[in-house]
């Protein structure tokens, strides 16, 4: 699905500008949004499997192959997808392919799993692309009009790793190290590695024009815990954790803007969510359209 949203702003109207499509919160309000529906396609096949990790080792050489597989052009192209969820000690793995199930079975699902270990449990199965949905989602699609009470107390961050730069072998055995290490002692947490990129991945084409910069990113990590209601307001012991994640696979990594990290300042927003170009054009539509910084948050462009 493709959309061309319109925009309210203090003195003009603006359609397809590129400050809409990642930095709509600096510039004005979405009043109307025009989309281009695609086909729905037939099926999907929808699989998952639970891996143990014996140890750190086993689970960054582990990983190392997944990455592998995922930069592979021969195995992988734009019908496949998925995500890895790590533990302490397993992986849960989930995905979809736009393709047949047998082939699923007989081309990718080997070479995913090739030197990995025994996994503990596999769902693959064909689904219709609403069910494929409310399968991912594990419940049904409807929300209430009214009445939605879910929330948590809870701090994220983000890591955007370029497809140029993969996840070392030394970042991957620090990062699960840590996991290992940390992960059964902090209440409610996960972590998330969705793949981005990869041979003819959609996400990382150009031609889409945007505030979102990261055009070349192989992976997004989502870091994310709860702060538990035991804690009495005490963040620090939640945010500490969160951090530690980021932090066990190194610096100079940039974010993902829709995971916000409400710790950052404004100009470590700026630096971690946009490439400098982006940002200077940014702040150039920002004095035109929104000269009295009507449009504020602690992160916006022009902070």
């Amino acid at each position: 699905m493709e959309s061309a949203p319109e925009l309210e702003l203090e003195d003009m109207r603006l359609t397809e500008a590129t400050a809409l499509r990642g930095a709509a919160d600096s510039i004005g309000i979405v009043t109307t949004f025009y989309f281009r529906t695609q086909a729905a396609p037939d099926s999907v096949v929808n699989w998952v499997y639970e891996i143990p990790m014996a140890n750190p080792n086993v689970a960054a050489n582990s990983f190392s192959h997944i990455q592998n597989f995922a930069l592979n052009a021969s195995v992988m192209d734009d019908r496949t997808g998925f995500g890895v969820t790590p533990s302490p000690s397993s992986f849960h793995i989930s995905g979809t392919y736009h393709g047949d199930e047998a082939t699923f079975r007989s081309k990718i699902a080997p070479e995913f799993l090739r030197t990995l270990p025994t996994p503990a449990s596999t769902k693959i199965k064909t689904l219709s692309w609403l069910n494929s949905l409310a399968d991912m989602w594990a419940r049904p699609l409807p929300q209430p009009l009214s009445g939605y009470n879910e929330h948590d107390d809870f701090y994220a961050k983000s890591i955007l790793v370029p497809e140029t730069a993969p996840l070392s072998p030394s970042a991957l055995l620090r990062y699960f190290t840590y996991i290992a290490t940390n992960g059964s002692s902090t209440p409610s947490w996960f972590s998330e590695l969705n793949l981005l990129g990869g041979p003819a991945s959609h996400i990382n084409n150009p031609r889409y024009s945007s505030a979102y910069s990261a055009r070349d990113s192989l992976w997004v990590l989502q870091h994310y815990a709860t702060v538990p209601s035991s804690a009495n307001g005490d963040t620090k012991p939640t945010i500490d954790f969160v951090n530690g994640l980021n932090d066990a696979l190194g610096m100079g990594y940039g974010g993902y803007p829709n995971y916000v990290d409400p710790e950052l300042s404004a100009s470590q927003a700026h630096a971690v969510y946009f490439s400098q170009s982006v940002y200077e054009r940014l702040v150039s539509i920002k004095k035109v359209v929104d000269p009295e910084g009507l449009f504020w948050n602690p992160q916006a462009v022009g902070v």
